[in-house]
């Protein structure tokens, strides 16, 4: 009878040690799999973050250069555009470059003062250190009578002009967000 309580004794405490050490293998899983789902949560929403402050910062560099065209100031629009800014207007050659720009400005802001409708918000497309921006304007020009300077080849000339845009923003070697690329098509 001794041994079979013995037996019996020895039997249900492996069964409880086997438990036990189940249990403690379980707990050790869910700790190394919660610990996992952490580190994976916190490596998602740090890009997301970092994605929409870049959102934000495209945004505010366009909200600039509205205000820099509606309010005739060639440096505050300049202050938005790449080093190697590319300007691509529709049918003409164009021109390289944040100083070339800058000339082009010159006879543009001279002659008249400009009105921007946003007929279509900003579509960023991000792409790291880059990112794709469509966007629908119409521009108002309106003429200064006195002036005398000849537009430059692709400067806006109609009275109200509605234009899709696709620009291709960077960043430059601070860090902050500039127009890469500046082209659009005239649409009707």
């Amino acid at each position: 009878m001794y041994k079979t309580i013995l037996a019996t004794f020895c039997f249900y405490e492996r069964i409880r040690t086997r438990r036990a050490l189940r249990n403690d293998t379980m707990i050790k899983t869910i700790k190394i799999f919660a610990t996992g789902l952490l580190a994976l949560c916190t490596l998602t929403v740090t890009p997301i973050t970092h994605a929409d402050s870049d959102h934000e910062e495209i945004l505010a560099l366009y909200q600039g250069w509205i205000r820099a065209v509606q309010g005739s100031d060639i440096d505050g629009y300049v202050n938005g555009l790449h080093p190697d800014v590319s300007l691509r207007p529709p049918g003409v050659t164009g021109l390289d470059g944040r100083e070339n720009y800058r000339v082009f400005l010159g006879p543009v802001f001279e002659t008249a003062r400009y009105e921007i409708k946003v007929d279509v918000p900003h579509s960023i497309t991000m792409m790291g250190d880059a990112a794709v921006v469509e966007y629908d304007y119409t521009i108002k020009r309106i003429v200064d009578a006195n002036a005398a300077a000849g537009l430059p080849e692709g400067a806006l000339e109609g009275e109200s002009t509605t234009s899709h845009y696709i620009d291709v923003v960077a960043k430059d070697d601070s860090g902050a967000w500039k127009i890469r690329l500046h082209s659009w098509s005239i649409t009707l």
